[in-house]
């Protein structure tokens, strides 16, 4: 029994010793059967299914399987599949109890997401040409070797891994747990896979570390040769590279920071950018699978867009609370530097964005010309514009609003130079306000606002400054504006101090209306020169309104105030129809000229020591329709006559001039009566009615000299001197005269008036001679006949006076005459008789009156000469020449425009 049983251990000992030596010279043992059952008893647990075309076996751990395929029940499609299988696992880790083998090794392997969970509906493939190297060694997987393609991406990885230690109580990954969770992921990158189509050459590189107290971190590195319109974004980038480090252990969201650069981008065809970098921040969940981006730091050596070249940009953006953004900016734009801030709501399109720094004036105006061409002309920058605004894009990026401060230079507001300006900038939708500004053109500048309708171009100036109103010209269609003040105002000295309401529409320039109020040293308005002016104006095309003036001239003693309008027919740069009511005591020169000739008739038969206080309204331009008042405080010339004082009230019709109220004083007397100027240029016709009162004789024979001295510009022989003179001292005039005739022509008018004359020493006649003489020194002056007074009617005719009924009274006698006085030599020429006694009955005067009547009644005293050198000669029987009644009558067409029928003259007192 014992050698059976010897025998029987040595034929096992052999038969083993001969297995051995099969299996050490063989290396590689066909996979027992029991073996595979198990295996896929055990994958069949877990729903798992391995198919494969042949396994060989190692006695030394190894497993090689050849054309596998590992199946979910789930599916009919196999999710890997590979050409070779290979596992090795070493005795000292079986006798370890390390459940995991030391090796694998895939070749010609596919990770495929069935047909199912497919975004196509068919098999895909998520990774193919996958070749594996793992490692286990220490508790890590050391990775050798991981190549493989995700669509046009080629993956390739290589590191250890450790794998993260499972939580106290927490219960390992089932096989099909992970399967699970696999195909979710896989689903999820399925979804944006064919955006690696637009990636040339794309590569991603993985390297993996573990570091002790760290943990497992994946550093990456993605390259592509070009991208064509990635993510659907009508972008292409050059060579570009993006790398990160990304931490893998945990469940709590982790941070991957992304370095990329792109040699250069160009988008839409039009703009370009070049050397481009970025970092960008991305928190990554591993959870749920997801990547919300935190941060982004993009920067540029140069972006260009037509016209338009940035340098050096720089941006921020703050990306924490996605879709809402906020980005920070920097850069240089034509040689200029802007910095931005940008809030955006990228889910509703909105925006708020302020920005500062500084523009250049080419890119502004190329930018209004493109986007504004209605308004680009009125803003043409000639300097850089600095600024700060902030602007709201309301939701669909529709613009809102925008509030801006800027400092520009020179600026041509459509061929108004401006040399400086400043102030806010705030747009609304349409509407453009500018405020708190000021603006300058050489001495020119205004505070204030502008405002503007973009949609309908309607305008609002509210200026306050000094201001030439004829340098903004280029703001008005046509050259209206210009023409207007340039004809009626001109300021030498300095502009106009003025506030300024300017309003209209752009496109329309009938909608423009100017009201505003000046004030002016040195200045002409409507062709009258002020030393001070002031002027509240209102003006439309076609009509002005002047609703207050007042002008100051001669160191303040002379003004000019008042209101006018003025109408124009469109087209016109003539005067139209002008309305005014105006009072002065300026010149009547300066008047003449502002009333540009209109009152020329009146003003040339007028000179004035004093300018004159003047009242005067009314309607002036095609036809001349006014009143007037005026006042003469110092002594003047009227058609060259002297005068003291007058107070005048008149009027104008077309050429017609009527003085409706004269008052006057003259010759030491006082005078009134009315007066008219009509007729047409050619015949012209003076009438009046004039009544004296109490002036002086001597003064008035003066006047008339003074007048014949004008009217011909020759001196006379002066009587001031003469006897006559002398014996009218103290005689008082009496004189009512209604006439008609050519002004400034004496020998034209005729007419008809009466006079009287008291107090003058007419004359002294001795009737007995030298006993006369005798007999008046002791008193007896009964012989001597005085003369003081006379009276008479008259008429005027061919420039001289007819007397028909002359009386010159004393107190014992009387003259009855007759004759003419001619004005043009005060030559006289008169017929008396001679009534001694006349006037004075007495005992003694009857009786030498009973002797002298007859003699006296057959004698006739003859005056001629002038008037200052008289001559009497005495006639009897009236043998003499009787004078003419009257000098030969004038022939005078009819008047065209009669005057008005002269009050009946008033008789002289006395």
């Amino acid at each position: 029994m014992v050698t059976v049983l010897c025998w029987a251990v040595w034929l096992v000992l052999g038969a083993s010793l001969v297995a051995l030596i099969y299996i050490a010279a063989a290396h590689e043992l066909p996979v027992p059967d029991f073996v595979l059952r198990r295996a896929e008893a055990e994958l069949a647990k877990v729903n798992l299914t391995i198919k494969f075309g042949r396994a060989r076996f190692d006695p030394t751990g190894k497993l090689l399987l050849e054309d596998v395929e590992f199946r979910s029940r789930r599916f009919e499609e196999p999710l890997l599949t590979c050409r070779v299988l290979y596992l090795r696992r070493d005795f000292w880790s079986v006798l370890a109890g390390q459940p995991v083998p030391d090796e694998i090794r895939l070749e010609g392997a596919t990770l495929q997401l069935p047909a199912m969970l497919s975004p196509s509906g068919t098999v895909e493939p998520l990774i193919r040409d996958l070749a594996v190297v793992l490692r286990h060694e220490d508790r890590r997987w050391l990775v050798d070797q991981l190549n493989g393609r995700v669509g046009r991406l080629v993956l390739t990885a290589q590191g250890d891994f450790t794998p993260p230690p499972r939580a106290p109580g927490a219960a390992a990954l089932s096989p099909d747990q992970f399967i699970t969770r696999f195909l979710e992921v896989s689903r999820q990158l399925a979804l944006p896979l064919h955006q690696l189509d637009t990636f040339e050459a794309p590569a991603l590189a993985v390297r993996l570390e573990s570091q002790p107290g760290v943990g497992n971190i994946a550093h990456l590195l993605l390259t592509a040769a070009a991208a064509d319109q990635p993510w659907g974004q009508s972008v292409r980038l050059g060579p570009l590279a993006a790398t990160g480090s990304l931490r893998l252990d945990g469940a709590e969201p982790r941070p991957l920071r992304l370095h990329a650069a792109a040699r250069h981008a160009r988008y839409q065809a039009d703009y370009t950018a070049e050397t481009i970098r970025a970092i960008l921040t991305l928190e990554i969940s591993p959870d749920g699978h997801a990547a919300r981006p935190r941060e982004a730091l993009v920067a540029a050596g140069m972006i260009t867009a037509p016209g338009l070249s940035l340098l050096g940009p720089v941006l921020r953006a703050d990306l924490a609370r996605w879709p809402e953004v906020s980005v920070a900016t920097a850069l240089q734009v034509s040689g200029e530097f802007i910095a931005a801030e940008v809030d955006a709501r990228l889910a509703e399109q909105s925006a708020r964005v302020r920005a500062a720094g500084r523009g250049s004036h080419e890119l502004i105006n190329r930018v209004l010309a493109q986007i504004t061409p209605r308004a680009a002309p009125y803003f043409v920058f000639g300097d850089p514009v600095t600024f700060s605004a902030e602007a709201v894009f309301e939701p669909g990026w529709r613009f809102a609003t925008l509030r801006s401060r800027v400092d520009a230079g020179r600026l041509n507001s459509r061929g108004v130079k401006i040399t400086a300006a400043r102030g806010r900038i705030d747009i609304a939708g349409m509407s453009f306000l500018a405020h708190d500004a000021r603006v300058e053109m050489g001495e020119n500048f205004a505070r204030g606002s502008y405002w503007m309708d973009f949609s309908t171009t309607d305008y609002r100036m509210l200026l306050d400054g000094r201001l030439r109103p004829a340098d903004i010209n280029g703001w008005f269609n046509g050259n209206w504006w210009l023409n207007f003040w340039n004809a009626r105002f001109a300021f030498p000295t300095a502009p106009p101090a003025a506030e300024i309401d300017l309003s209209g529409r752009w496109r329309d320039p009938v909608r423009t209306v100017y009201f505003g109020s000046s004030d002016v040293r040195g200045a002409t308005v409507w062709n009258g020169d002020f030393e001070q002016a002031h002027a509240i104006v209102f003006v439309r095309p076609n009509f002005a309104h002047g609703l207050a003036l007042a002008a100051t001239r001669a160191g303040g003693k002379q003004g000019l105030g008042g209101t006018f309008k003025r109408f124009a027919e469109p087209g016109s740069t003539g005067v139209g129809r002008f309305e005014f009511d105006f009072e002065t005591n300026a010149d009547p020169a300066v008047l003449g000229r502002m009333l540009e000739g209109k009152a020329d008739d009146v003003l040339a038969s007028l000179r004035f020591t004093a300018p004159p206080s003047v009242h005067a309204w009314g309607t002036i331009g095609t036809s001349a329709n006014y009143s007037f008042t005026g006042l003469v405080g110092s002594p003047f010339h009227y058609y060259g006559f002297p005068l003291d004082t007058a107070r005048v009230t008149g009027g104008v019709t077309g050429s017609d001039v009527r003085l409706d109220a004269i008052e006057f004083t003259a010759a030491g007397g006082k005078g009134s009566g009315k007066a008219g100027l009509y007729g047409p240029a050619d015949y012209r016709r003076l009438g009046f009615d004039l009544y004296v009162n109490g002036a002086e004789l001597a003064r008035s024979i003066r006047a008339v000299e003074e007048y014949q001295a004008n009217r011909t510009g020759e001196k006379s022989a002066s009587v001031t001197e003469s006897k006559f003179m002398q014996r009218a001292a103290g005689g008082k005039l009496d004189i009512g005269l209604s006439a008609t005739g050519q002004p400034g022509e004496l020998a034209t008018f005729s007419g008809s008036g009466n006079a009287a004359l008291t107090g003058a020493d007419l004359g002294e006649i001795h009737l007995f001679g030298l006993l006369s003489q005798v007999l008046s020194a002791v008193s007896l002056n009964f012989s001597s006949l005085k003369l003081d007074a006379a009276h008479s009617s008259f008429r005027l005719d061919g420039g001289r006076l007819y007397f028909p009924d002359l009386k010159v009274t004393g107190r014992s006698a009387l003259i009855d005459a007759r004759g003419n006085f001619t004005l043009a030599t005060n030559a006289l020429d008169f017929t008396a008789r001679l009534k001694p006694y006349e006037e004075n009955r007495n005992l003694i005067t009857g009786v030498i009156g009973l002797v002298i009547n007859p003699i006296t009644s057959i004698l006739e005293l003859k005056l001629t000469g002038p008037i200052g050198k008289p001559d009497w000669s005495i006639f009897v029987g009236g043998s003499a020449t009787q004078p003419d009644s009257v000098a030969p009558t004038v022939k005078i067409p009819p008047d065209p425009v009669p005057p008005a029928t002269p009050d009946k003259p008033i008789p002289p007192k006395g």
